[in-house]
């Protein structure tokens, strides 16, 4: 968990998701943000996330996530935390680098049989010519 309940603003709307007659009634839609420069992280770590997260990070500086997909405020509160997890963990991943590895021994020999056949063919187009042919 990269984001506590200290650092999150949250403020809640009427909601157009599901909910029936309760969508009228109820403000069950949650926004939430938390301060990029809140986050007990590296400053490293937040160069990345500005980078990786510009999309979703507004003029001050906050992160920005909804929800609106379930029919309780606490439900939908939630889950937006849990979004804001997710945008952060997955954007400080990062793959491990590939390792280049060189041919294996089956596909040399492979391209050096193609290379002898070539060879062949051309050598015996070549030979070819010359037989029957007269100079003048």
């Amino acid at each position: 968990m990269f984001v506590n309940n200290e650092n999150i603003k949250i403020k809640t709307s009427r909601s157009s998701g599901p909910g029936g007659q309760n969508v009228n009634k109820r403000s069950t839609r949650i926004q939430a943000w938390v301060n990029i420069g809140d986050l007990d992280i590296s400053e490293a770590k937040k160069k990345r996330l500005r980078i990786k997260l510009a999309n979703k990070i507004n003029e001050k500086d906050e992160l920005e996530t909804e929800s609106d997909e379930e029919r309780a405020q606490e439900q939908n509160r939630d889950r937006a935390i849990e979004k804001l997890n997710e945008l952060i963990e997955n954007a400080l991943y990062e793959d491990k680098p590939r390792i280049p590895t060189g041919p294996h021994q089956g596909s040399i020999e492979e391209r050096l049989h193609h290379k002898r056949l070539r060879y062949q063919k051309k050598k015996s187009r070549r030979d070819a010519k010359g037989v029957g042919v007269e100079e003048h």
